[in-house]
């Protein structure tokens, strides 16, 4: 394992894998007049689906980075699933935050998670 091999794009992946998961923990939903504390963990397939998909996706990335000869899967590098997983986050967390329930609003967890889904994603492709 080389650690020396990694760029700074790879930092920005790190980066923004670990604000996705901090985000997890925040809360998803607000709505006035009514006392909703939901976070990505409450709910099973925004919290495993998007939220640790783009962690996972990230530690593929970087995985393959520092190992000296790159895994497959699939006949598929392992950066390449990787990038496949963040996009998959970013995509869905575009989705979960356009369709927010009516009579409520997206709170920082879900705002703050498409940022770093966004990120994530353009740190794996570039």
């Amino acid at each position: 394992m080389n650690i020396r091999s990694l760029t700074r794009g790879d930092g920005v992946v790190i980066g923004a894998a670990v604000l996705l998961f901090i985000a997890s923990f925040l809360q998803l939903y607000s709505a006035s007049g009514f006392n909703v504390d939901i976070n990505g963990w409450e709910n099973l397939g925004v919290g495993f689906g998007t939220y640790l998909g783009g962690v996972i996706g990230a530690a593929l990335i970087v995985v393959n980075r520092i190992l000296p000869q790159p895994r497959k899967v699939a006949g598929l590098d392992l950066g390449t699933v990787g990038v496949s997983f963040t996009i998959l986050a970013a995509w869905s967390m575009f989705w979960t935050l356009v369709d927010v329930p009516e009579g409520g609003s997206a709170a920082a967890g879900l705002i703050l998670g498409f940022i770093a889904a966004l990120v994530l994603a353009a740190g794996a492709v570039a």
